[in-house]
């Protein structure tokens, strides 16, 4: 029997399968991805986040990927994964990072995604949107918080039952970081009390009147004044404590495209 190490290579026994989405112009295989992350060496790594690290691959010269590697064990069956990962699959947008396919088996589980040069896969996704791909009994009891601090909700946080609108709450953090251009938990909060964020930052500026110090200048000159204002009351509402009170994802685009201006 050979003695196993903890860098010993995958041993790949028979081909494992890729569902592909978007065709790239090379073919993806499943030796091809884990030889290009040099067996997800930490080398390779650009990005770790609540529900695995993130990888650079060069499959093939000229042709950069980033492989999200998923922690086997935290998803429900692999039915309802595939299902919900297909549905991600589908959604096309250019502002939305492209999930170009992915592997899933009782080992491994991946997501690929194309590879962005201007930073890595966390800094734009943030750890949130994953809600819905945890098991059932994730939803009551998890070993830790998958998340990044401050984008977390504070229910999630406290209990570990993870729901769409905790999801809501990521997001409305997201909103406030465009809106300001801080970070959720940005350097600026360092000398506030402990605790303190971009949400509870922007919150305190819009109870005493002084919203135009949550958005910056080029934005707060150019767009209606009314507008942003109300489009930071649907950010707060977002990120409200209370599970009730924050709004669902289809009433948060409705109301964006009521604030758009015309």
């Amino acid at each position: 029997m050979r003695k196993w190490t903890p860098n010993a290579r995958v041993q790949v026994s028979e081909p494992k399968e890729i569902i592909e989405f978007v065709p790239i112009g090379v073919p993806l295989l499943y030796e091809d991805i884990v030889q290009a992350t040099g067996n997800f060496n930490t080398r390779n790594c650009i990005g770790n986040g609540g529900f695995g690290a993130t990888y650079k691959a060069e499959i093939a010269p000229g042709t950069l990927v980033a492989v999200k590697r998923l922690s086997v064990g935290r998803f429900q069956g692999f039915q309802q994964f595939h299902a919900e990962i297909k549905a991600l699959g589908r959604v096309r947008h250019p502002h939305l990072v492209t999930l170009i396919g992915f592997h899933a088996s009782e080992t491994e589980m991946f997501l690929i995604y194309n590879y962005l040069p201007g930073g890595n896969l966390e800094s734009f996704i943030r750890d949130f949107g994953l809600a819905r791909l945890l098991g059932t009994s994730e939803t009551h009891a998890t070993t830790g918080v998958a998340g990044t601090f401050g984008y977390v909700a504070p229910e999630y946080a406290m209990t570990c039952r993870v729901s769409e609108k905790a999801d809501v709450y990521s997001y409305g953090v997201v909103l406030l970081e465009l809106m300001s251009d801080k970070k959720a938990l940005d350097p600026s909060f360092s000398s506030q009390e402990n605790g303190f964020n971009i949400v509870s930052w922007a919150s305190l500026l819009l109870r005493h009147g002084r919203a135009k110090e949550v958005f910056t200048a080029g934005l707060w000159e150019s767009s209606p004044h009314d507008d942003l204002v109300e489009m930071l009351h649907l950010a707060i509402t977002c990120t409200d404590d209370t599970l009730s009170t924050r709004p669902t994802m289809k009433s948060v685009v409705q109301r964006l495209r009521q604030i758009r201006p015309s």
